[in-house]
């Protein structure tokens, strides 16, 4: 079986000008972002990878699933980690499954091929030297694959 069409996100951030933007967003930003640096990069990374924030989006049309990536999916994830760990010096190690949903969703299935399946997003994360940085990724599920 061929690996399925992939959208590619990647975000680095400086924690200092995340902490600007969390000062400015006050209780919203706290309430859209919950987990502070990291949600907001992995966020954005999937932002990335669905081509921009099209139009209708929501932070909430990325949310954590509780599963962890696995299979061909989470093997890709962690090739595609290995070189941003390699380049960052940062190690990734948050990783979680997440469901691609809203406008997002609409904007990736622009960008991937005809499908049969539920758009899903897998990302790392970590943070270290003063960054955030995150590494998404947006395929279709097809039913019975990770």
């Amino acid at each position: 079986m061929s690996m399925p069409a992939v959208l590619l996100g990647v975000d680095i951030v400086a924690a200092d000008r995340l902490a600007t933007a969390a000062r400015r967003g006050g209780e919203t930003f706290d309430r859209v972002m919950g987990g502070g640096g990291p949600t907001f990069s992995v966020k954005e990374s999937f932002i990335k990878a669905v081509g921009g924030r099209p139009p209708g989006f929501s932070w909430h049309d990325f949310q954590e699933t509780g599963e962890r990536p696995s299979g061909w999916a989470g093997r890709l994830l962690d090739e595609a980690a290995a070189e941003l760990i390699a380049s960052t010096g940062l190690d990734l190690p948050g990783r979680a499954v997440f469901t691609v949903g809203g406008a997002s969703e609409k904007a990736a299935l622009v960008r991937l091929p005809p499908h049969a399946g539920r758009v899903t997003g897998a990302a790392r994360w970590g943070h270290g030297s003063g960054l955030f940085v995150s590494l998404a990724i947006v395929y279709v599920r097809r039913k019975g694959t990770h």
